[in-house]
């Protein structure tokens, strides 16, 4: 029998618990990227109030999408897309836009550049800038500055507490300490010992001393903003696990916690949650925004 590397995991069985790719077909995976990806150019192209591709800082890839509801002053719904910090852009995910604009919500769909390209501090400072810049730039764009609620999934999810964690006093003047009101990460990674010690590092290239800063569930939730950390019933045993114990490392610093387990859906459809009316997480959401 191997060693264990973390946990009660060997190597071989770490890595296919974050393995997400490994948990449907390839053919199942494709029809659902290619149906999300159908729905986002549609609404890409026809949404009626959209500022595309804003520029949040230097590099290509600082950019943003921001789609707006009919009326101003609504809450803000920024997204972080997943991808291992290493795959995907935000061309993609103007799906879950639709349904929160059609419901009085306003949508911020950031982008990043990906690892190997930078380091996964350097990707974090991206997504803080670009919530910074969200923050001051809303009266531009017509959006309540004080209820930026941040989500993301998978590796977005990582970042969307990153950014609960984050003290934004601190970061620039003038940003204040709550700026971002509260978070929804959806199937996220909070401890990430176990992505270093899997192939997925390969282009995160985390070292141990690394591990303890950019892990949200060893850092102090700042903004104090409430927090539904959500994954799906069928996702790997980790990703239970790893929301589990935010939710309960936070809460006993004080942050109001609760985790979202939504049955029949694995790591993939359940970001697909966002995106239905009916579903507990569009609810969660919205009630984060106080729009219900």
């Amino acid at each position: 029998m191997a060693d264990a590397i973390y946990r009660d995991y060997d190597s071989e069985a770490l890595y296919a618990q974050y393995n997400n790719r490994a948990q449907i077909s390839e053919a199942d995976l494709a029809a659902i990227k290619d149906d999300q990806n159908a729905r986002s150019a549609d609404y890409r192209a026809n949404a009626a109030r959209k500022h595309l591709d804003e520029q949040y800082g230097d590099d290509p890839r600082e950019r943003v999408d921001v789609f707006l509801p009919h009326n101003d002053g609504a809450p803000l719904l920024a997204f972080i897309h997943g991808g291992y910090w290493q795959w995907n852009d935000k061309e993609g995910f103007e799906f879950l836009a639709k349904e929160l604009n059609a419901h009085g919500a306003a949508f911020a769909n950031i982008e990043y550049t990906l690892c190997p390209g930078v380091t996964l501090a350097e990707l974090t400072n991206q997504c803080q800038r670009a919530v910074a810049y969200l923050w001051k730039e809303a009266a531009t764009y017509g959006y309540d500055r004080d209820r930026i609620v941040v989500s993301g999934h998978s590796a977005g999810g990582h970042l969307t507490s990153m950014m609960q964690a984050t003290d934004w006093s601190s970061l620039e003047d003038g940003l204040p300490s709550n700026l971002v009101a509260a978070g929804l990460p959806i199937s996220g990674i909070y401890d990430l010992e176990p992505i270093r010690l899997t192939p997925l590092n390969d282009a995160v290239r985390l070292q141990p001393e690394d591990v303890p800063g950019l892990s949200p569930m060893f850092l102090p939730p700042l903004t104090g903003g409430p927090s539904v950390i959500a994954f799906g019933g069928f996702e790997y045993d980790e990703f239970d696990r790893q929301a589990s114990d935010l939710a309960k490392t936070w809460a006993e610093q004080g942050v109001e916690t609760s985790t979202l387990n939504m049955p029949g859906r694995d790591h993939f459809t359940a970001l697909s949650a966002l995106a239905e009316t009916d579903h507990d997480l569009f609810a969660a959401a919205m009630k984060l925004m106080g729009l219900r």
